[in-house]
């Protein structure tokens, strides 16, 4: 081994071992090691070291470096890096290199190594931090692995290593009391367990993690612990099994000269609990926060999750973003908060809330909420300004690093800047050719330097290379940024850099690009051609020009193409968009919100012409991606300045966009409003198509729409629309399909098929046959059933509409249960559950029905499953009907596997529901609901089942739904083999 005294050769040979293929030019180096010096001086200096680097390796010199008048390398294979073998190694590596890459650990990075030139100062210490790190995590990966094979006597001299070159790391402190207490030494586990806590609480004023807690509590247990007889759950929660649950979206793009960043944000989220990114906009917060996020897959034990608030603009609905984020359901009768953090309370994740700014009292109060009440979550916030929360951690994100000096700078020099190194490779994605040469280099770090290495900006000013040269974009770019910062003096320093950016980038267009781009902003869901053209032309902007200017747009980057399908759909990036809202308003430009809800009208009303015949996917593709603007312009027409006669129109034309995709809860909530502001004037097709909007075409016996069903029979009767008719008496039918009622039914349902059947195949024929085939059902002529809901599928087929296939499919499974044929109905079931076709309604009443004929076939477990899975599907879109149906079954699966308190409470919730009239047991209900009471009948006496029963009829349907999943969690799964049918009821 050769010693070397100069630091800066000791610098320049482990800068070159950390380098990707182990080489740098010498402009690199100079820059980098002497970078207060003069270029003459640091060249000169580089010589000197390299020659004291030679004599000091001897003959070996040859060997080992490759010097030329460019660049300075390691030969290959000369020189094995211990970071190399670091980074190749993860979670999943062979316990024996993860023990061979720690015992390599000898300290920091240059450890003790000071210099007083800063650029160099600040890469040893963003290189320590950043290997500092790497070797914690593998440290932790190693003790992972040991309590994994139960070896924890092996992991105590690796964890308390881990300790002494980190106090705060928890899983150190853990792997020490696992290793206690498998040797049976419980009072050094909980003086383990202090110690931690109290380092955790002088350093961080925080509390252990849940896992740290539950061990502690092992320890103080009076008897004996065995470590490799924990339960399942205790195994996976505490002996450092790798968890990667996440909903991080994949990064199309590399991230650029932010490795220092990156690092002291992981720092950061090892030492706090809440750390808020801010910075201004377009600094790339959102990216360092996903990059840390990404990085962090596996370390939190329930995941990583990213809550995106950019598109909110309502204060109260951050924790509705929050829950949606976590899949958690909403409750009616609780604030979405509450429920996150019920779900959060007892849960390890890391909560990425992303765009705060807006909404920065609502963050703060739900961060502050979070931390309080669930100890082990971590948030990493992204904001323009703090939190002001109470043990947050601020960091802001700089700008990318530029050449101070460009005037002649060399290609390699220019590429020892992180914005020049984003420029260039953003550059040679969307230009031939484009490379950094002694002509473009200087152009392009000035441009790097007007734009004060913001990322954002820099990727909009490389979108400009496509119509001018890289030294006529910088020669023009200053005066305009120059002068803008002068004039916006007024604005926050953070709000600055992305106005001036927007507003130069905004100045760049021709008046008629301006016109648009504002115009554009109405559309939150983006636009076609055709949209465009129909809400933004006007004068000065005519329908010829649309193209052109659309076109225009999307070459400077302020407007987003995308063309994988066969109508391009034109989008402006978010930020740009409320930029151009706002010139919107400035300018005071009146109409185009109503321009845009008017067209909306003419757009759903072709899609509901054109529905009934139209292919499901092929609609889809065709009319969801107006779901956003459709919203937007709801909020407008009944919002102040807005229009409520347009906005009733245009609810009325909804309601195929939100039956197709399942948003119950939006039909809802705009059909009640739009009623709410009908009058006199409103024309009967719209009052109809409103009625419309509070039924169901598969919510059969759910007679609390039959009113409204039947209102929309007689506006279509007497405004002689005969398909709209048909479908009217088909869903007035449908909700009288119960044994009770079937005679009322039947008279509808036939009323329709005469009016649709002349019609040809439609999607309400398709309907009209299933329900009238259910009718048949019930009335016991299965024969009758089968053969109508076979042209049901069959008319489904001819017109490809997948959701009422799907709706068939239920049908016929329910008919095969009818006749006891079960194990038919299971498969019939699964199949629909395997397809495509279905939306979210029917899969969650798939499920439903599902476990009502695993428990009658005898598979509790797998009933359990079913069950469990329609629950949540019910829960998340609000329907109380399925909900209520889950907890049925899950009250059996209770019953049946000794917990008869608790079903017999879930039933008493289910019969009050029941009682009130809105809906009634089917026969798969029926079937359930006599196990059920004659299981609970034998298991408890006659007062303590009506006590249940009674006290279960006050439960909230929060209360039943919690109840219900909690049903059967320590059940096993059995495996899903096939399913062998019994009489469940012994007869």
């Amino acid at each position: 081994m050769v010693e070397f005294d100069l630091k800066r050769a000791r610098l320049l040979l482990a800068w070159l071992a950390l380098r990707p293929r182990q080489s740098g030019s010498r402009e690199e180096i100079a820059a980098l090691l002497w970078s207060e010096r003069s270029e003459a001086q640091a060249h000169q200096s580089l010589r000197q070291t390299l020659a004291i680097i030679r004599r000091a390796l001897d003959d070996q010199a040859g060997e080992i470096l490759k010097i030329d008048r460019e660049k300075v390398a390691f030969a290959p294979d000369a020189v094995q890096s211990d970071v190399a073998t670091l980074l190749r190694l993860d979670a999943d590596s062979p316990i024996e290199e993860l023990e061979a890459s720690v015992a390599q650990y000898g300290g920091e990075f240059l450890e003790g190594m000071s210099v007083r030139d800063p650029i160099t100062e600040e890469w040893i210490h963003s290189g320590r931090a950043e290997l500092r790190g790497i070797t914690i995590k593998r440290f932790e990966w190693l003790l992972g692995a040991h309590a994994r094979s139960g070896n924890h006597a092996g992991a105590e001299p690796i964890a308390t290593r881990l300790i002494a070159i980190d106090p705060l790391a928890e899983e150190g402190h853990r792997a020490l009391m696992r290793a206690y207490l498998a040797a049976g030494k419980r009072a050094m586990a909980l003086r383990q367990y202090r110690r931690c806590r109290d380092i955790l609480a002088r350093d961080l004023s925080v509390e252990p993690a849940a896992e740290t807690k539950a061990l502690m509590r092992i320890a103080a247990e009076p008897a004996p612990n065995d470590l490799n007889n924990l339960s399942p759950f205790l195994q996976d929660q505490f002996l450092g099994r790798p968890h990667r649950a996440h909903n991080l979206p994949r990064q199309m793009t590399s991230l650029v000269g932010r490795d220092g960043e990156s690092s002291e944000v992981l720092s950061r989220l090892r030492r706090y609990k809440l750390v808020t990114l801010t910075g201004s906009g377009g600094a790339g917060k959102t990216r360092i926060a996903l990059d840390a996020g990404l990085r962090l897959i596996g370390t939190y034990a329930d995941g990583v999750w990213l809550v995106e608030l950019a598109s909110i603009t309502d204060p109260q609905l951050v924790g509705e973003a929050l829950c949606a984020a976590l899949g958690v359901p909403l409750a009616a009768d609780r604030p979405a908060l509450e429920s996150a953090i019920a779900y959060l309370s007892q849960k390890e994740a890391l909560l990425i809330l992303d765009n705060c700014e807006h909404l920065v009292t609502a963050s703060a109060h739900l961060a502050e909420a979070l931390l309080r009440a669930c100890p082990s979550i971590s948030i990493l916030a992204t904001s323009r300004e703090s939190l002001s929360v109470v043990g947050e951690s601020l960091y802001r994100v700089p700008s990318l690093a530029f050449p101070s000096r460009t005037e002649a700078i060399t290609p390699a020099a220019a590429l020892a800047y992180a914005a020049v190194q984003l420029f260039v490779e953003r550059a040679a994605a969307i230009v031939e050719g484009f490379a950094l040469d002694e002509v473009t280099a200087p152009a392009v770090a000035s441009i790097c330097k007007q734009v004060d290495g913001i990322p954002l900006a820099i990727e909009l000013a490389v979108g400009r290379l496509k119509m001018m040269r890289a030294d006529w974009l910088a020669a023009n770019l200053s005066e305009s940024f120059l002068t803008l910062r002068g004039g916006a003096r007024a604005a926050p320093p953070h709000h600055q850099t992305l106005r001036t950016m927007l507003d130069w980038s905004y100045n760049l267009l021709g008046a008629d690009e301006q016109t648009l781009l504002r115009r554009l902003s109405v559309f939150a869901g983006g636009c076609t051609l055709a949209s465009a053209t129909q809400v933004t032309s006007g004068d000065p902007v005519s329908e010829h020009d649309v193209f052109d200017l659309l076109s225009s747009l999307v070459e400077k980057s302020l407007l987003t193409a995308d063309i994988s399908e066969a109508e391009p759909r034109y989008r402006l990036l978010e930020t740009t968009r409320g930029y151009a809202m706002d010139k919107l308003r400035e300018i005071g430009e009146p109409g185009r919100q109503r321009e845009l809800a008017e067209y909306l009208i003419r757009r759903l009303s072709e899609a509901g012409e054109s529905w009934p015949a139209m292919p499901t996917v092929t609609w889809l593709a065709r009319y969801e991606p107006e779901v956003d603007n459709l919203r937007a312009s709801l909020e407008w027409s009944f919002g102040p300045g807005g229009d409520v006669v347009l906005g009733v129109e245009l609810a009325s034309y909804s309601i195929r966009l939100w039956d197709e995709l399942s948003l119950f809860r939006e039909r809802g909530r705009w059909s009640e409003t739009a009623m709410a502001n009908q009058d006199e004037n409103t024309p009967p097709v719209i009052a109809a198509r409103l009625c419309l909007t509070r039924t169901s075409n598969s919510a059969h016996g759910d007679n609390s729409g039959f009113s409204f069903a039947d209102q929309a029979v007689q506006l279509f009767r007497s405004a002689n629309r005969p398909l709209d008719l048909g479908e009217a008496l088909v869903r007035a039918g449908a909700t009288l399909l119960t044994l009770e009622t079937i005679g009322k039914s039947i008279p509808y349902l036939q009323d329709a098929l005469a009016i649709l059947e002349p019609l040809g195949p439609t999607k309400p024929l398709a309907n009209c046959l299933r329900s009238t085939g259910v009718a048949a059902y019930l009335g016991g002529d299965f024969a009758t059933a089968r053969t109508l809901i076979g042209r049901s599928m069959a008319v489904c087929g001819s017109v490809g509409d997948t959701r009422g296939a799907a709706s068939a499919q239920i049908a016929l499974a329910e008919l095969d249960f009818g006749a006891g044929d079960v194990e038919n109905a299971i498969d019939g079931i699964r199949r629909m559950l395997g397809g495509r076709g279905h939306n979210r309604r029917q899969a969650t009443l798939g499920f439903g029905n599902l476990a009502a004929y695993l428990l009658v076939a005898g598979n509790i477990e797998q009933a359990c499953q079913a069950a469990r899975e329609s629950l949540t599907g019910a829960r998340a879109l609000g329907w109380s009907a399925a909900i209520v149906r889950a907890a049925e079954d899950m009250a059996l699966v209770a019953a049946l596997g000794n917990d008869p308190d608790l079903a017999a409470r879930l039933l008493g919730f289910v019969d009050a529901f029941y009682a009130r009239g809105t809906a009634s047991r089917e026969l798969t209900e029926q079937i359930v609901n006599q196990r059920l009471t004659a299981e609970l009948k034998r298991r408890l006496s006659v007062d303590r089942l009506r006590g249940l029963l009674e006290e279960g009829a006050r439960w909230t349907e929060q209360q039943a739904a919690d109840a219900a999943d909690a049903a059967g969690h320590d059940r096993r799964p059995e495996p899903a083999d096939d399913v062998t049918v019994r009489n469940a009821f012994g007869a």
